[in-house]
């Protein structure tokens, strides 16, 4: 679950239609968050990264719309000594986070606000990713003469939300988004806007974040973690697809995209996969995003994260991955699954 830079905020272009919405096109609310057209470090009191230094989230405020575009960073994830601190297996959990990191991360992410469509009104938010627990967890774990971790993902997304609750209370339309790590983080924190934005549209693209089964390290991660996992999932204990078909059974109304290679090398090194991911890749999808509104871009191969490619990622009937995050962005009627020839 790897970093990743992302120019995603311009990836879709800015020739395109309002998205399809049955909330009233949002206004700004008052009172700004931060200056506009730049990205700004918000530190937010009672949040904490891996080390326990305060955490917080980055914004490029529109200053003429209260949408939101929501984007969770990835970066691996750790639960014991070896992979905490041995291995470094998540970013950013021994160090910091604060405005200099926030500016070499963001430093492709250049919303463009000369389109004069919606795109451009969008206040664009990047939660940076420094607990290892997929943005999920809600404990404080030590692991001995190694170290101690705050994997408080859950509860750092918590108060962010709340932050932004406040900033734009009237947010109509509402894009909750990350890959890999940050994809997952997204799932797992996605009730939170629509609880809190209870009337807007929101909705949801994991990128490389696919909920398939663990085949190592599940109970100890949840431990190490202690998972906030979606609301009403009974199973989730278990089998960590459920918490994706949670969400997406609580949010009919809401278009949730998958982008994944069908055999990712990175998702199957952390799952513990030690054969070809592709059956379970594809019974993922065949067996759980199979409501009206759920939809997988599949291409085959082992490569992982798309976002930072869109233009350039081509599935096996030839659509390019650009043109299907578009459809799920505007809410086009022809937006549908698509997958590798012969799966």
């Amino acid at each position: 679950m790897k970093r990743l830079a992302i120019a995603v905020l311009v990836a879709c272009g800015s020739n395109h239609a309002s998205p399809a919405t049955d909330g009233a096109a949002s206004t700004s609310d008052a009172g700004p968050i931060a200056p506009a057209d730049q990205w700004t470090w918000i530190a937010v009191d009672g949040t904490t990264c891996g080390n326990g230094s305060v955490a917080g989230f980055g914004i490029d405020a529109s200053g003429s719309g209260s949408d939101l575009w929501v984007y969770f960073e990835g970066g691996g994830a750790c639960w014991d000594a070896t992979t905490c601190f041995t291995e470094n297996a998540a970013v950013n959990i021994t160090t910091s986070y604060g405005s200099a990191q926030l500016a070499t991360d963001t430093a492709a992410m250049v919303p463009d606000r000369s389109s004069g469509n919606f795109l451009a009104a969008l206040n664009y938010v990047f939660v940076p990713y420094c607990t290892g627990d997929i943005h999920a967890g809600d404990n404080v774990m030590s692991y001995g003469s190694a170290g101690t971790v705050h994997h408080t993902g859950a509860t750092n997304t918590a108060a962010f939300v709340a932050k932004l609750q406040q900033a734009f209370p009237g947010a109509a339309n509402i894009y909750v988004l990350g890959s890999s790590a940050g994809g997952f983080g997204a799932t797992m924190n996605f009730h939170r806007f629509t609880t809190t934005w209870p009337s807007a549209s929101v909705h949801l693209l994991q990128d490389s974040s696919p909920f398939v089964p663990f085949i190592a390290s599940y109970q100890t991660l949840q431990t190490a973690w202690q998972i906030v996992f979606p609301p009403g999932c009974t199973d989730c204990g278990s089998d960590f697809t459920s918490a994706f078909d949670a969400v997406a059974t609580a949010h009919p109304n809401s278009r949730i995209g998958l982008l994944t290679f069908d055999d990712d090398a990175t998702i199957s090194a952390y799952f513990g996969y030690t054969t070809s991911l592709i059956p379970a890749t594809m019974e993922l999808v065949d067996g759980h995003y199979t409501q009206a509104l759920t939809k997988a871009f599949v291409v085959a191969g082992t490569s992982h994260t798309m976002l930072g490619d869109l233009s350039t990622v081509t599935a096996a009937n030839g659509e390019v991955a650009q043109t299907w995050v578009t459809q799920w962005l505007v809410g086009d009627p022809s937006w549908a699954t698509v997958k590798p020839a012969g799966e």
